[in-house]
Formats: structure tokens, sequence, C-alpha cells
């Protein structure tokens, strides 16, 4: 095989990463895409199978994947002997095998097959450029609805490959490590970068790729691969090494307090993988590409059907779909009673961002969270505001559309750091303790003219705010400070509309000082939201709570608060179908046993190879491992095959060495 060499092979993948996803045959699962990875496997196992001699090497890998096959076909939950994602896991492995095969038998470097990425970057600067959207909702330049054309603020790069801005993302800090990896073996660096020009070019392209990418887990594995390369380069000094650590180190931490929303918001991944890590069985699992299906049973099967089969091929039986309808059954007619409570930490321990976070209690003692915690990934500052304290809505559309809180109100507790404030909306405490308002103003509610206050219970009733509103004297300062407000309610059903809980936003002046808007908790269709006001002219813009799996929903619950998972919308499409640990995810489909062999495996050819000579193989190798933490990338198949390459290129050298 004269004609071709490891770089021409590595040019072949570099193009399926430029043909977009699923574009042409949809052949048995098979794209334009793929056509070009099959064509090098067939000419690859044709020269294999002409020169056939059973080695060592072949022999554990033919016994390995043998195994392989029998373990994932007939000791799964479903059995089915063309499961595409079986055959995918089948043909990356092969294929890699008989690439390594190749490098080994023409003595070519591994790295020349990852080179050629060079043209993906490339493709993808134009991408950038243009700003060029693909089908898809996470192909190409992804627009992210603003006017700026600036592709630092407009939008974020995907990629042509379908896999999104962290698998691009992962590509392009490979590409960037190779380039950094040249330099590093010069012995001079400045005069490197300026009579290679192409390389510096290429450099400065994949990390602008990388940046435009806005995947937090590419930062990571490039700055983990960064610390490989370094670490075994010996053309930098070792004190040099020390002070590039620590200066990287520090520009790291900078970086991250000087731009938090990008690395410090709120993130499903823990989450998500602990629904995950509840469906992992010891030896059998769901059977291949039935994760989403299984482990996001009780989020998907309320959707259509057609929707279903569209976006995930997924099919419920009636008796399922009648099992979790009893489940999430969310009895929002009945009436229910208890504590809410709302957290809001103003500063994360030393981490620069705020979190909020809701609560509910039946007795005001045990509390359970309602969904997870909440964060925008920055210090939220609110608006000062002296003004009245709000139990629900009024006349200045905190509560949109007229909607209403539809129960009693019975006590309010105000907790700022070390202070404690609690208001109790008995009968004897009105006009003491709380004060009732007509809408709009500071004028008294009369009851002989306006209408009667009800109460029960110790509990004022709630009224619609064009009745009267309910207002709390402000005797302390929230703004940069921890808090938490806690209701005490007893409601006729869980809202199911847009209604406010609490607010300290009333625009009623109590002195000289003007009030504006600063912010308010909400409960919408069951859901915990925190609303907060930058400026005036913004309004309500910036919320937390409610739109993403982590946030759970209220119920009533045989007159109890309870909550349950919140209910499914395609807009979390992407959340549940990128944000996994791909080992986890291969655990939950195949079983533990058989991914923890998988996994000692690797880290076994790691441990075997851990030495100066095969350091950017080491870099790009943990650079992957590393993002596959959090992004399924051996499920990518623009990945996959890149990943399976160095793992079994190292077993294949701990082989021959211990031989």
């Amino acid at each position: 095989m004269s004609r071709i060499n490891s770089r021409l092979i590595g040019s072949i993948f570099a193009i399926t990463l430029l043909i977009p996803s699923n574009f042409g045959l949809n052949f048995l699962g098979i794209n334009f895409e793929d056509i070009p990875l099959i064509a090098i496997f067939l000419l690859l196992l044709t020269n294999k199978l002409r020169n056939l001699n059973l080695d060592r090497f072949d022999k554990a890998f033919l016994s390995f994947l043998i195994i392989f096959i029998l373990y994932t076909t007939f000791f799964m939950d479903e059995i089915n002997l063309l499961n595409q994602t079986n055959l995918r896991f089948y043909f990356y492995f092969a294929l890699a095998y008989l690439c390594v095969e190749f490098v080994r038998k023409n003595n070519d470097n591994i790295i020349e097959i990852f080179e050629p990425l060079s043209l993906v970057m490339i493709g993808n600067f134009v991408l950038v450029i243009f700003q060029i959207e693909l089908p898809g909702t996470i192909d190409g330049w992804i627009n992210n609805n603003t006017d700026s054309t600036n592709p630092f603020t407009s939008g974020r790069l995907g990629g042509f490959q379908g896999g999104g801005p962290n698998v691009i993302g992962i590509i392009c800090a490979i590409a960037s490590l190779i380039c950094i990896y040249k330099i590093s073996l010069s012995n001079n660096f400045k005069n490197y970068l300026f009579e290679n020009k192409s390389n510096t070019l290429l450099l400065i392209i994949s990390l602008l790729n990388l940046y435009l990418t806005f995947s937090r887990g590419s930062y990571l594995a490039f700055v983990v691969g960064m610390f490989v390369v370094l670490t075994f380069t010996n053309s930098i000094e070792k004190k040099v090494k020390l002070y590039l650590t620590i200066g990287t180190l520090g520009i790291g931490l900078a970086v991250i307090f000087l731009f938090p929303s990008i690395f410090l918001k709120q993130s499903n991944r823990g989450y998500l993988n602990s629904i995950g890590l509840i469906n992992v069985k010891i030896l059998n699992g769901t059977g291949g590409g039935n994760y989403i299906k299984e482990v996001y049973k009780d989020y998907l099967i309320t959707l259509d059907d057609e929707i279903l089969i569209d976006k995930f091929n997924i099919k419920y039986s009636a008796n399922q779909k009648d099992d979790v309808n009893k489940l999430i059954d969310n009895s929002s007619e009945e009436p229910a009673g208890g504590y809410l409570k709302m957290k809001f930490d103003y500063r994360d321990n030393i981490l620069p961002r705020s979190i909020v976070s809701f609560f509910f209690s039946n007795n005001g003692n045990d509390w359970k969270q309602i969904g997870s915690n909440h964060t925008s990934g920055v210090v939220i500052d609110l608006i000062d505001n002296n003004s009245f304290f709000e139990v629900g809505g009024w006349a200045d559309g905190q509560s949109p559309g007229g909607s209403y809180l539809d129960g009693y109100i019975n006590d309010l507790t105000i907790e700022v750091e070390d202070n404690s404030y609690s208001y109790s909306f008995k009968e004897t405490n009105r006009d003491k303790n709380y004060f009732i308002f007509l809408p709009a103003s500071r004028d008294f509610y009369d009851n002989r003219n306006d209408g009667k206050i009800i109460y029960k219970d110790n509990g004022l009733k709630l009224k619609r705010p064009r009745s009267y509103w309910i207002a709390i004297p402000n005797e302390t300062t929230l703004s940069g400070k921890d808090f938490e407000i806690i209701l005490n309610l007893d409601l006729d059903n869980i809202p199911k509309g847009n209604e406010t809980l609490f607010s300290q936003s009333s625009i009623l002046k109590i002195n000289e000082k003007e009030n504006n808007q600063s912010w308010k908790w909400s409960i919408v269709d069951g859901k915990m939201y925190f609303f907060w006001v930058d400026d005036i002219q913004s309004g309500y813009s910036n919320f937390l709570g409610g739109q993403s799996l982590r946030s759970g929903q209220l119920i009533a619950d045989n007159g109890k608060f309870d909550t349950i998972i919140s209910q499914f919308s395609l807009s979390q499409f992407d959340e549940i179908t990128t944000s996994h640990n791909g080992f986890l995810t291969m655990a939950v489909e195949y079983g533990l046993v058989i991914v923890l062999l998988i996994v000692l495996c690797v880290f076994y050819s790691i441990f075997k190879n851990f030495e100066s000579s095969n350091a950017i193989e080491l870099a790009i190798l943990l650079m992957m491992i590393t993002q596959n933490l959090t992004n399924d990338l051996i499920y990518a198949p623009d990945v996959a095959i890149y990943f399976w390459l160095i793992p079994i290129y190292f077993f294949e050298k701990s082989l021959r060495i211990n031989n």
C-alpha cells in the first residue's frame, strides 16, 4: 500500500468532519459523511487479509472484539443483532485497530493521522467569518438571535459535523495542541513562530475557533493537554516550567473571575449524571442507543408519539405511558398548604456568582428542595429599594394578565444574614405588622366602603391586585446580602399562570427617595422563578429557574405541598442529548462490568506508556478522556475514531514492549 500513508488516512478522516451530518443517503444509518470512512476501512481490511499473519496484538484485539460483540448483543435487556449503536462501536474499534496496524507495519507516526485536522480548522474558520448557519439546532454558526454581527457576541461555533460546540471544541483543542507541540520541539520558540508561518497561522485560527465554541469542557481539556506537553518537553528548563504552570493557573483563575458567566453558569451535567447512575446495572444494560429512552422516560413519555419518533426515534408502549402519566399528574386543581422558601446566596463562597434555590416544607422544619440550585454565573447586585415588600402582585404589572394567588397567607419570615424578621397576618396585626392598601396607592383599604377582608385560621385572604395589595414594612436592606424568604400559605390550587409570591419591587415612594423595581419571586405553572432588574428600561429581562430539567415542579398531594420532575419541552433537546459522561452512558447501555474492563485497559495503556517520547499522544488521549467525562465523545461519530486510536496504539505498544 505504498500509495497511501498515515497522513492520507488522517486527511480522509478530516474530510468526514467537513461534511454536514445526516446528509444524503440515510441507508441503514449510513450517510455521505460515513462513506470516506467505510472506503478507508475496506482498503485497510483488504490489505490486512492479503497479508494475514496474526500476532499477539491481533489475537488480543480480536478476542476483545468478539467478546464485546457477544456481550453487547446477548446480555442486554433488548436483543437486536442490527443495533446501529452497537454496529458503530464495532466499526470504530475495528477501524482504529486497522489504522494502528497500518502505522506499526509502515513505521509511521500515529500523530500524522491527527495533523490534517488543520483542514477542519480552516473550514470552520470560514463558518465563523461568514457566520454560515447549517441545518440543525447545533450545526454551523449558532446564532444567538441578536442583531450583532460581531462573532465574539453574536453566537458560537457548532461545526460542520453535527456534534455541536463541544465536539468541534475538542477538535479545535487537539489541533491547537499539535501546533503548540511542534513549537515546543524547537530550540528557539520565537524564531520558529516567525519562520514557520503556516503553523503559527493555524495555531491562531485553531485557538480562535476553540474560543468561539464557548465549550467549557473543551477549554478544560486544552489546559490538561497543555500541562502534559509542558511536563514532558525537554526544550524548557524546570524553573521556566514552574513559572509557566503558575502563570497558566493564575491566568485561568483570572479568566474565571473576569468572565464568570462563561465558566460559572449553571450546568445540568451533575443532575443528568445522577439520573444516569440510578439506571446502571452490573452485568446487563438497556442496549445500544437506549440511554435516552430509558433514563429520560419520565420526561419524554408525555410527548406526542410523532415527536418521539421524529426527534428521538423512540416509541413507548401504552402500559409505559399509563404508568408514568399517573406519576406526573400535578393535581393543580387540589388545595394545598405548607411552607415555601426562596434562598438567595449573594456569593457562592469564594466564587463570583450568586445562587438562588427554592424549597418547600409541610411543617416548617423539614425542607425539601424544588429542583436544583440556579445561577447565571455572575454576582447579582439587586437594585436597592427601601419601599414596601409585597406579598403577591399588585397593579404595577408584577402578576401579568391580572392573575393572582388564590388562597391565604398566614406567616412571613425574612432572614437576612444573622437577623430574622417575622410577620403574622392575623386580623389583630393589621396596620401594625402589615398593611392593606388600595391598588397602586398608599391609601388604606376601608372594609366599609371597599369590601370585607376575609380571615381564616389566622390567615389573610389573598385578593386580586386590582382589589387590594398587601404591604410589608421594609426594615432591612437585602442588596449585597444573603437572605431567605419563607411563606406559610394555604392555596386553593397550585397556580397555573405567572403569579408573584413575594417581591421587593414597589415603586411607591415612602420618603424623598425614588424607588425602582428590583426583584420578585414568582411561580409559573408550578415552577419557581426568580426575576430581577438590571435597569428600569429593560425591566424583568433576567430570570433564573423553571427552564431546565433541574427545575422541579410544585404540586398538591393530599392537601400538602410536594414536588415532581419538571415536564419536558423540545427546547431541552440539546440538553439531554449532549451533556453526558460518555463512560456512564456506555455503562447504562451495556452494563458496568464491560465498561470497567475497557476503562481499566485504557488507563493501563496510559500507565505503560507514560514517558516523554509519548508526550503528544498522552496529551491528546487525556484531553479526550477529560471532555468525555462531561460530553459523551465516544458516542460522537466524528470524534469516536480519534478517541480509540491512541488507546489501541498504546496497547499494541505495551504488548510489543512486554514481548
